[in-house]
């Protein structure tokens, strides 16, 4: 989620707050880029100027149906890379656009230059709300020309990144940034309870649930629900000041501070925050120099009554590279866990979508979806992209035949082969041990658990043999492996705890969360 500071009504962010707001403090505009955000707007004068010459080849409507909002482009020295909503849609592109594309390259870059699309996860978001907010825009303004753009200060790269990138949009200027709605989260039996939480939040910022900790594993609906939050909460307090930021962008500001030793004002101006949403916080397990400055900053603002919103992809025990005093600061609030959408929040999800993008589909297919697509949202987003794809091409109604040749190549891409290797860094990571350690000889037991965790894990999620699986570790036999199966085993039935870093963990949780980890990647 990319930093996002919410504006007043004269779209200042050095406004005074109006008598009554809920803010104490000036709120001055922070100049420093967030690196990381991929696909992210830029005013960069090359992309520009490709996108002109494309819009030359093409024509504006060819321009505008299949590019306009659609996709992103990245330049790195003599490379374009366009990115897609889907496999589905690049083979097509590539088929269709590859000459002009090229020729645009080679006049923008020179006769060197040469292009490659590729599926990028922001142009599965355009695309996926792209027909729905040209219908908003229309509908709230019908004269686009008239439309005011809402020119977003971002923050600046100590240094200067390397590649340059821009959504590929018909216009110059960068689109506002649309906050999702959490009358738009299909709620169900794994994130409903998150969802009744937002709803609170959004009413009563800094009353109660302070903070809200949401946890969960990829592509399950938390940066939604964060966004739902900022967006009600800016309806509810048109005044108030809401910032939505990823935890890298909040370090990103923090070392900018210290470079430019400026870390009065960066307290100043972070302290001053109605509402702070923040994604990603495990991004700071193991960054202590961060920890310190975000644990002083949201301790200040509860104190003062401000609502903190958070989200990470583990409970905040399981962060075990993370301060004590920071670690308890996220307990004392309430704590949600968002699950993988079951069966009947898919259906809903695929149906509600395609009802958005007036797709034409059979019921037939909207299960297959469901079915097929079943570990997070974005699998199923990237679905149902692909058929509104196939669909403006053929103009059909898309049945279950058309569905499943249209989602094969995606179906292969989804699936996730977990490797041994997979399970050891994935173990390293939540435990804090290296990977040298976890297959060494020392037996102690900081070590010895987690490997005999890493074992059983292995035999659970590769067909590897025992034997096979023991030479990944060390070179131990086979009733070594069987052995640490069967007592992990026991524990798991007897409900025992293991040691996640300082604390006891219940051992079926924590291998509910490394299985998410590992289905996700």
């Amino acid at each position: 989620m990319p930093p996002e500071w919410s504006r007043s009504n004269d779209d200042s962010l050095s406004s005074t707050p109006a008598e009554g707001s809920h803010a104490s403090h000036q709120l001055n505009d922070i100049s420093l880029n967030a690196p990381g955000a991929a696909c992210m707007v830029a005013d960069d004068r090359m992309v520009d100027h490709f996108r002109r010459r494309l819009l030359s080849h093409l024509g504006k409507i060819r321009f505008e149906k299949w590019f306009e909002g659609r996709t992103s482009v990245q330049i790195e020295g003599d490379l374009v890379t366009i990115g897609v909503a889907s496999p589905f849609l690049m083979k097509w592109m590539i088929r269709e656009f590859q000459a002009p594309g090229t020729l645009a390259a080679q006049e923008c870059l020179g006769p060197s230059a040469h292009i490659r699309f590729e599926v990028c996860s922001t142009a599965e978001q355009l695309s996926a709300t792209y027909f729905q907010e040209r219908a908003q825009v229309q509908e709230s303004n019908p004269d686009p020309s008239a439309e005011k753009i809402e020119s977003i200060s971002k923050p600046e790269n100590v240094r200067e990144p390397l590649r340059k990138s821009s959504v590929m949009t018909g216009g110059l200027a960068p689109r506002r940034r649309r906050f999702a709605s959490l009358d738009d989260f299909v709620s169900g039996q794994g994130n409903n309870s998150s969802l009744q939480i937002a709803k609170v939040i959004s009413r009563h910022p800094g009353e109660s649930y302070n903070p809200f900790y949401l946890y969960g594993g990829v592509g399950v609906g938390k940066t939604h629900l964060l966004e739902g939050i900022h967006r009600e909460v800016k309806a509810n307090f048109p005044d108030w000041q809401v910032l939505s930021l990823t935890a890298e962008a909040f370090g990103n500001y923090y070392t900018k501070a210290l470079y430019e030793k400026s870390l009065p004002a960066f307290r100043k101006r972070f302290r001053a925050i109605d509402v702070l949403i923040v994604d990603d916080v495990d991004f700071l397990d193991a960054k202590k120099g961060f920890q310190e400055e975000f644990c002083h900053t949201i301790q200040e603002l509860i104190s003062y009554g401000r609502q903190v919103v958070l989200s990470a992809d583990r409970h905040p025990k399981m962060l075990s590279n993370i301060r004590p005093e920071l670690s308890t600061r996220f307990l004392s609030g309430i704590l949600s866990r968002i699950e993988s959408p079951d069966y009947e929040t898919r259906m809903e999800i695929v149906r509600r979508r395609a009802e958005k993008m007036s797709l034409p589909v059979t019921d037939d297919a909207i299960e297959y979806v469901a079915n097929r697509f079943s570990r997070n949202v974005r699998e199923l987003i990237g679905a149902i992209n692909c058929l509104q794809t196939y669909h403006q091409m053929t103009k059909r109604m898309i049945g279950i035949t058309a569905t499943r040749e249209v989602l094969r190549d995606l179906e292969r891409d989804c699936l996730k082969i977990v490797r041994t290797s997979d399970i050891q860094h994935a173990i390293c990571n939540l435990f804090g041990i290296k990977q040298d350690e976890l297959v060494s000889s020392r037996r102690s037991r900081h070590l010895s658990q987690p490997r005999m965790l890493a074992m059983y894990l292995a035999r659970q999620w590769t067909a590897a043999a025992y034997h096979e699986i023991g030479k990944q570790f060390g070179g131990r036999n086979h009733s070594t492996v069987m052995s640490a199966e069967k007592r992990i085993r026991n524990m798991i039935e007897k409900g025992d705890s293991i040691q996640v870093s300082t604390r006891a963990w219940n051992l079926r949780d924590v291998i509910s969360t490394l299985g998410e980890e590992l289905q996700v990647g």
